[in-house]
């Protein structure tokens, strides 16, 4: 049986373009970050917009089921949210802070883990990705605690740093398989 980093080293070459992806991502996120907060925003409106609709054609379209009202109060809870965020992305921004830091602090708790894993397989440069985890957890520290601050500038800055330490994780994991010895 091949040891664990084989398969990744099978596979290194797309973890070192979702890496780079990442990290030049990343690297725009922070430099622009008012325009990233912005666009999370404005990206966050158009998919509740379009849950909406297809909620509202769905609806419709499926009179039989039971719920009629209730799925269509749910559609319209949908567009109506994506149509305020879609007019108002600032706003849209700060409400954003409180989910982005619960994704932050459930991604981190999951690639603690998954950096833990790592360890007890064997798996050389484990600590990067529990690393990743922590800094993960860090931020979503922070952005609770700055949630008043927490505007655009603030998400889109968090969102670029993330990226840029995912990417260095990403960049290890595969460093670590193509350095691994074949069995």
């Amino acid at each position: 049986m091949a040891p664990p980093t084989a398969n990744l080293a099978a596979k290194s070459n797309w973890l070192t373009i979702e890496a780079v992806a990442l990290m030049v991502l990343g690297v725009l996120a922070v430099i622009f970050p008012f325009f990233t907060g912005v666009a999370v925003g404005i990206f966050v409106g158009w998919v509740l917009i379009m849950v909406g609709v297809i909620g509202l054609i769905s609806a419709f379209a499926g009179r039989a089921h039971a719920h009629l009202g209730w799925s269509i109060a749910s559609a319209v809870i949908a567009l109506l949210a994506g149509i305020l965020m879609l007019f108002h992305p600032l706003l849209a921004a700060v409400a954003l802070t409180v989910i982005l830091a619960a994704y932050l602090l459930f991604d981190g708790v999951a690639l603690v883990a998954l950096g833990l894993d790592q360890r007890k397989r064997g798996v050389a440069r484990w600590g990067w990705v529990t690393a990743s985890g922590a800094f993960d957890i860090l931020l979503a520290l922070l952005l609770l605690l700055f949630s008043g601050a927490g505007s655009a500038v603030f998400i889109g800055f968090i969102v670029g740093i993330d990226l840029i330490v995912a990417g260095f994780s990403l960049l290890a994991l595969h460093r670590s398989a193509v350095a691994a010895p074949a069995v």
